[in-house]
């Protein structure tokens, strides 16, 4: 299961990469096109990841729950948060400050995760597999955003 579960990820970080990639190499007129796009999916996203703290929740008993970090209504308050944190973020205007933002949600949902998911069973490799997906995903959004500069650079598209 561990396997699949990193196959899956690493196909939910390619829209993250095609389209910051689309955003560099593309037409000059897809930018804010490929930058919109990335806004929305880093939503998605990150409403995903919110809903895991629900997933614990739910799936786990109240003496289980006992043994976890963070109280089970905050755990559901936060999941909920980030959805309408990020639903918020995609829809600003600019794609550099909704990037900006969703970037910074990314970084704090993840800082929470590793302090709130980190008393899960030690074989559960989530802590792991967050990590990873969290560093990509992030570098794939900084490269985003820095594609602004893209007319800044000579050789860089048309």
């Amino acid at each position: 299961m561990r396997a699949t579960a990193y196959l899956l990820a690493l196909g939910l970080l390619l829209p993250f990469w095609g389209l910051a990639l689309l955003a560099w190499l593309g037409p000059f007129v897809w930018v804010g096109a490929a930058l919109d796009a990335l806004s929305a999916y880093a939503a998605v996203m990150l409403g995903f990841l919110g809903a895991i703290h629900w997933g614990v929740v739910l799936a786990t008993t109240p003496a289980e729950r006992a043994l976890l970090a963070g109280d089970a209504r905050h755990r559901l308050a936060w999941g909920a948060l980030l959805v309408i944190a990020a639903w918020i973020a995609a829809m600003l205007p600019g794609s550099v400050l909704s990037l900006s933002l969703l970037f910074l949600l990314l970084i704090v949902s993840w800082q929470i995760d590793r302090h709130w998911l980190d008393s899960l069973p030690v074989g559960w490799s989530y802590q792991r597999l967050r990590q990873w997906f969290t560093l990509l995903a992030a570098i794939a959004l900084l490269a985003a955003i820095a594609s602004w500069l893209r007319p800044l650079v000579p050789g860089v598209g048309a």
